[in-house]
């Protein structure tokens, strides 16, 4: 190795050293961005008010057949979103969860799994019973509930909006394209 390519190795080194520490220090300041949360990681990737309520319900007193039912829709409902979407969703009626469960498991079925008739129809069960448990029997607990959880969701987007703008602040404005003058 001549001293050229060995002068050439080492500014290659030196480069790619570099290059490694500016990268690592990046993800060193968007951690500490996240961090600086008051809010958890799953709270700030909520996409609506329902997904910052619990994930569970307490079915001990509801008949076995909708305790079983419960356990499916747990399974099912959970391998593509957080189970407290549906649990603090403002449905009620059969209808809705009949329409809502279908929409789900026609996506479901695009990712190649495919839900059985008799298993929808366990899952809208269990909805419409907990339904009628929770949210009309106990309804103005529910709606309490269902403000903190929307006066909630309001401060994790702000929180949301100023951790992304704080992580975009240093980077280059896109461009766009010159549209004349008006």
């Amino acid at each position: 190795m001549n001293s050229n390519e060995r002068f050439g190795l080492v500014y290659l080194i030196f480069g790619v050293s570099i290059i490694l520490s500016l990268t690592s220090c990046e993800k060193k300041e968007k951690e500490s961005a996240a961090l600086k949360s008051k809010f958890s990681s799953t709270q700030l990737t909520a996409h609506f008010p329902y997904d910052l309520g619990p994930a569970t319900v307490d079915v001990s007193s509801y008949p076995l057949n909708i305790q079983e039912s419960y356990k499916l829709f747990l399974a099912v409902c959970s391998s593509c979103h957080s189970s407290s979407r549906p649990l603090n969703s403002p449905y009620i009626k059969a209808y809705d969860w009949k329409r809502f469960v279908k929409r789900m498991h026609i996506k479901m079925g695009t990712r190649g799994y495919v839900l059985e008739s008799k298993d929808e129809k366990r899952i809208v069960e269990f909805l419409v019973y907990d339904s009628k448990i929770r949210k009309i029997d106990k309804k103005d607990e529910f709606d309490a509930k269902a403000q903190d959880l929307n006066k909630l969701f309001k401060e994790v987007s702000k929180e949301r909006e100023s951790l992304q703008e704080e992580e975009t602040l240093g980077l280059p404005k896109k461009e766009t394209p010159y549209v004349g003058v008006k």
